[in-house]
């Protein structure tokens, strides 16, 4: 059963997919329910620990500068359930810094504090989502779906049922570009002699 906690992040990847919630049906498997979407969400999660937030000063009046804005590098990220263990503030100490001390904008990464800070270091351990690869690989499995849709004609009219998977290779690919590639990267090390 889909987490609440992937609410938002379930509705703006049905939206970038054009996923409904019964577009077809595999077997005993309906997709795209939220369970199929949570499932393709979390092939692409990435497990953020103890990252340094960004402090934003912000500047005042006569010259003082106030801290209540922290940024991660990192967006899309699950939503907290009143403090449970998928989005947590701490200090450096390891201390909790409950809900109630903060807000989050949870798809842009960024924290804002309900009281100056005074620039104190906080660090965030979270569950970050890569929309445009779950993206890619949704549409992939769409035009996977559809490579059986064959194009025919009726009554003088034409049906090319083929462009269902042609447009949905061209919305991979598009998700894929976005996304800095699908699948393995590799990485050049340079050995010295």
């Amino acid at each position: 059963m889909a987490r609440s906690t992937m609410a938002t992040l379930i509705e703006t990847l049905r939206g970038m997919t054009a996923a409904g919630t019964a577009d077809y049906t595999l077997g005993v498997v309906t997709y795209w329910n939220s369970d199929e979407i949570q499932r393709v969400l979390d092939r692409h999660r990435v497990d953020v620990f103890r990252e340094e937030l960004t402090s934003v000063p912000s500047f005042g009046g006569a010259g003082t500068v106030n801290y209540y804005e922290y940024r991660s590098r990192y967006s899309n990220f699950e939503n907290t359930s009143g403090g449970s263990a998928v989005f947590i503030i701490e200090i450096a100490s390891g201390e909790n810094q409950g809900t109630s001390l903060w807000t989050a904008d949870y798809p842009n990464g960024i924290v804002t504090f309900s009281s100056d800070t005074a620039g104190t270091a906080y660090f965030l351990t979270a569950r970050s989502y890569k929309l445009n690869a779950a993206a890619a690989d949704i549409w992939g499995m769409k035009a996977a779906h559809y490579s059986g849709a064959f194009d025919f004609s009726t009554d003088g009219h034409s049906f090319k049922r083929s462009q269902l998977k042609e447009q949905a290779i061209a919305m991979k690919d598009y998700y894929e570009s976005l996304s800095g590639g699908g699948g393995v990267q590799s990485v050049q090390m340079d050995v010295m002699s």
